[in-house]
């Protein structure tokens, strides 16, 4: 009897056995590897930036996340400790891992994120339970801070949230994959364990328009100038004229904390925007040669000072009545002149010029928090604002708008969009151009023409004289503009003016290659540095040099520049 007993439950065992060997094999094996297996997700390669030549801007580069789970370790103080001597954690951060494992109520506590890959791996070997170490990458720019302004930046989980970054985050970030490791008993991961499951896609890369030379060169004679003069920061732009590609576009701040000047990560050149001052007569005067309203050599009498509606408007210094051709007016900068000008072509006709050369618009590189600037319908003027727009004052436009708007001159009358991005590369290689920019017919090549000689004037005779460059010749405009005061007026609280200075220019003037737009922002108040002619065309006549050897431009054959 106690033999078939003992027979029924051997045969009972052995069939349970062969049913979870055949019936349950399958979700036993999935227990299994629940168990023993851990999931992870691997992130893409961010895409890299590069510049025209294949030089790296920004790119991702190996890192490691440490985190522990307080639950499974085992010898906390020592995991801590350890932990502590590879990472040089202060004592407070020390203090707070040590109450986490001793609390144990959490399952993940960040320890260090974006360490270096070697830190990661020399942790990983140490082998405590409980302890993680995920490969994840670090956002770094080889140049250190040449192109920031531009560029942008990632958060610290490498999603683009300024600049180009932010603006293509789409098409730079790639599509995770995924991978198991298995562990031990204790929870350690097991080397060589892994699987990857999913293969991640990495994302596209950027070939940009900028040149890193020029940008790097831009960059320092803008802190250059800032530390002789002073001043809140500067903007820079060069664009090549024919296509709108922009080679290089700084933005340089004082820190307000240790009074350096530095490049900033914000692109103050699209997204701050100011009065122009006497830049905008270059729009003026050309729109007013387009429509026929005057030609290079219609003459005006022009006072120092004159009434306008309510209130008295003047040029910058008191003179005589003098007899000014529409040419001279624009060589020595004259308001009243200008006025007169616009006064020949009408106001209404005057604005759709203004909108035309891009004024109260954004550009088409639509750059992150970039600003349309101010251009009010003509109907909304009053006053003497009906007429000081024509000489920059009433009007608002950021470095972007006013470069592409003066390069429509050194263009032969055609407007082109701004460009930043040439192609993108995809993880195979294949490379993809982006569209050539946009352009479009704004005023003639005769007064384009006509407008670029004047320009030329005001360079060897007239505002800009420090803007000269030897042997080679120039067009460029100043501009000296009021800048709004935080407590709305054109004076801060101490009574002062205060200044926005420019200059705009583009050379070779009889076979224009690049424009470049250079602007000071507040430079010293009650100095002569306060002026476009003294705070930014030395900028520009120092960067000219490094434009002309990077983009090896030969001046015309017989070119001296104001010599001439």
């Amino acid at each position: 009897m106690a033999l078939l007993v003992i027979s029924l439950v051997l045969a009972a065992i052995i069939g349970r056995v062969a049913y979870l060997q055949t019936q349950e094999a399958a979700s036993l094996r999935s227990a299994g590897a629940d168990q023993w297996t851990r999931s992870y997700t691997l992130s893409a390669q961010r895409g890299t930036m590069f510049d025209r030549h294949g030089n790296e801007l920004a790119m991702s580069v190996p890192a490691a996340s440490i985190s522990i789970n307080p639950k499974l370790i085992v010898d906390g103080p020592q995991t801590i400790h350890d932990l502590a001597n590879v990472l040089e954690l202060d004592a407070e951060t020390v203090a707070d891992l040590l109450d986490e494992v001793a609390r144990k109520d959490r399952g993940f506590v960040y320890v260090a994120r974006q360490v270096d890959a070697n830190v990661g791996e020399f942790i990983r070997e140490f082998g405590h339970p409980g302890v993680n170490v995920d490969d994840v990458s670090r956002r770094e720019m080889p140049g250190g801070d040449t192109g920031r302004s531009v560029i942008g930046r990632t958060n610290i989980d490498g999603v683009g949230i300024a600049g180009l970054e932010k603006q293509f985050d789409d098409v730079l970030t790639g599509t995770g994959g995924s991978m198991t490791r298995e562990v031990d008993p204790l929870q350690r991961m097991i080397a060589g364990s892994e699987t990857i499951t999913q293969a991640p896609v990495s994302g596209d890369d950027l070939i940009l328009t900028l040149d890193r030379s020029i940008q790097f060169a831009t960059e320092q004679v803008l802190l250059e100038q800032l530390a002789k003069i002073g001043g809140r920061g500067a903007t820079a732009i060069a664009m090549e004229t024919a296509t709108g590609e922009i080679y290089s576009m700084a933005s340089v701040r004082r820190n307000d904390e240790t009074g350096a000047y530095e490049v900033t990560s914000g692109n103050f050149a699209a997204v701050d925007s100011y009065e122009p001052g006497s830049v905008a007569k270059v729009i003026t005067i050309a729109g007013a040669l387009d429509a026929g309203s005057v030609e290079p050599d219609t003459l005006f009498n022009v006072p120092w000072r004159k009434k306008y509606y309510d209130l008295f408007l003047s040029d910058s210094h008191q003179h005589a009545d003098e007899t000014l051709s529409v040419s001279d007016i624009l060589a020595v900068s004259s308001n009243i002149g200008t006025i007169s000008v616009q006064e020949r072509m009408g106001r209404f006709l005057h604005h759709e010029y203004m909108s035309a050369f891009g004024l109260g618009s954004k550009t088409a590189l639509d750059f992150p928090g970039e600003s349309a600037g101010i251009l009010k319908a003509p109907e909304d003027l009053w006053g003497t604002e009906r007429v000081t727009v024509a000489y920059g004052q009433g009007v608002a436009s950021t470095s972007l708008q006013l470069v592409s708007a003066i390069n429509t001159v050194a263009n032969g009358g055609t407007y082109v969009d701004p460009k930043l991005v040439r192609a993108t590369v995809g993880p195979d290689g294949t490379q993809t151009p982006m569209p050539d920019s946009g352009s479009r017919r704004v005023v003639s090549e005769q007064a384009a023409a006509d407008t670029a000689a004047m320009m030329r004037r005001v360079v060897c005779e007239g505002t800009a004289k420090r803007a000269q460059v030897e042997n080679l010749s120039i067009a460029g405009k100043t501009g000296t503009a009021f800048k709004a005061a935080d407590n709305g007026t054109y004076w801060d609280d101490d009574g002062r003016r205060v200044y926005y200075a420019s200059f705009v220019g583009f050379f070779p003037a009889e076979d224009p290659q690049v424009t470049v737009l250079v602007s000071v922002d507040e430079p010293p108040a009650g100095t002569g540095d306060r002026f476009g002619g003294t705070a930014s065309a030395p900028v520009f006549a120092a960067l000219v040099p490094t434009l002309v050897h990077e983009l090896n431009i030969q001046p015309p054959p017989g070119s001296t520049g104001c010599a001439e």
